[in-house]
């Protein structure tokens, strides 16, 4: 612990050279080498004998606790989502179409249920399509087709359009489906 020099200058006396450590007059003192405070980021410094040691806070490590742990090393967001690094811990930003605290989850665009007049939904990634029921198109099935474009009424017919045919109202003298 300690080395004393005995040393006459005019009066007795004596001089300690401590050991690393220990210190004061006689090197009874252990001094605490966690009073610089060399933890960082919330780290508990333990004093040891020359010495001392950091216990790291959650999310940090090192020697002195100086090193945030990099969460997203591991890659922990799916489907394309970008991982954020934060104290212990990380935030995932999710492409569209996607949720989640990992973005896991496709979202299912049908759930809203967007397809009209009997259309079956079809979920994609960020979209949807509509299979439309026979007469009606459009981007959700929300058109009638009008099957009286085509003029298909003959000899001054009048057509009357109907989901998925049609009616000619013929002209006296003339009948049929088209007359």
């Amino acid at each position: 612990m300690m080395d004393c020099l005995w040393f006459c200058s005019g009066m007795n006396g004596f001089n300690c050279t401590c050991t690393a450590g220990w210190g004061g007059a006689q090197c009874q003192t252990d001094l605490n080498e966690c009073a610089s405070q060399p933890c960082a980021n919330a780290g508990t410094c333990t004093d040891l004998l020359d010495a001392f040691s950091c216990q790291c806070a959650a999310g940090f490590s090192g020697v002195q606790c100086e090193t945030d742990v990099n969460e997203c090393s591991s890659l922990p967001c799916a489907n394309g989502g970008s991982c954020i690094d934060q104290a212990n811990g990380y935030t995932c930003v999710c492409l569209a179409g996607y949720s989640g605290v990992h973005c896991q989850t496709d979202v299912n665009e049908c759930s809203s249920q967007p397809c009209r007049n009997g259309a079956s939904c079809v979920d994609q990634v960020n979209s949807y399509s509509c299979q439309c029921a026979v007469g009606f198109s459009g981007v959700q099935c929300q058109t009638n087709v009008n099957e009286c474009s085509s003029q298909p009424c003959v000899n001054g017919g009048s057509c009357i359009d109907q989901v998925n045919g049609f009616v000619c109202q013929c002209v006296l003298g003339f009948i049929g489906v088209q007359w």
